[in-house]
């Protein structure tokens, strides 16, 4: 094994996201955001930031449609997609034509009440959350959330992931549900 300097590579921007940081296996989820008749989406990660209170973080590109919707509306969702979505993910990804992106794509959505962010109908799912935290994190807005409302498919699903810049699929479960006392 070779140890690489990540302050060595100055050709390229990204060399060491694309080198390094792509090791890392991540959910593939769907941020919503929606202000003023106009909505996006973008594909992302997320993760869970506390437990009590139940808060999650994500991570925008600051010049991102849905980024902008964040800002205005201080509210956000995250569809947490599985395996049959990366087509979804794939199209979340790119810029969509008009006010609203979810309507572009033809992704039918979900609002608990008027004026949520959108979720993505069929996820396995969706968490709606009110931003108590922006930072500004190198090339990324980092938005923290409370988890205000969300829905779960109790159905089983293979979640969606990334990894090595590309989507790839939970595999095989190997141990059993985590033990009384921690709660995930």
């Amino acid at each position: 094994m070779t140890v690489q300097r990540a302050a060595d590579v100055t050709e390229d921007r990204y060399g060491v996201a694309r080198a390094a940081l792509a090791e890392i296996p991540l959910a593939v989820v769907l941020v919503g955001a929606g202000h003023e008749g106009a909505r996006s989406c973008a594909t992302a990660t997320a993760m869970y930031v506390s437990f009590s209170p139940p808060r999650i973080s994500i991570a925008l590109h600051p010049g991102s449609r849905t980024c902008a919707l964040v800002d205005a509306s201080g509210k956000f969702s995250v569809s947490i997609l599985h395996a049959s979505q990366a087509d979804v993910a794939t199209a979340a990804g790119k810029g969509a034509p008009g006010d609203d992106k979810f309507a572009a794509l033809g992704l039918d959505i979900v609002e608990p009440d008027p004026g949520s962010a959108p979720g993505l109908a069929g996820a396995a799912a969706i968490l709606w959350c009110s931003v108590v935290e922006r930072v500004a994190v190198g090339d990324h807005a980092l938005f923290v959330g409370d988890v205000d409302e969300y829905t779960v498919d109790a159905a089983p699903v293979v979640p969606l992931l990334r990894h090595r810049r590309r989507y790839a699929a939970l595999g095989d479960v190997l141990g059993d549900v985590a033990p009384d006392g921690y709660p995930t």
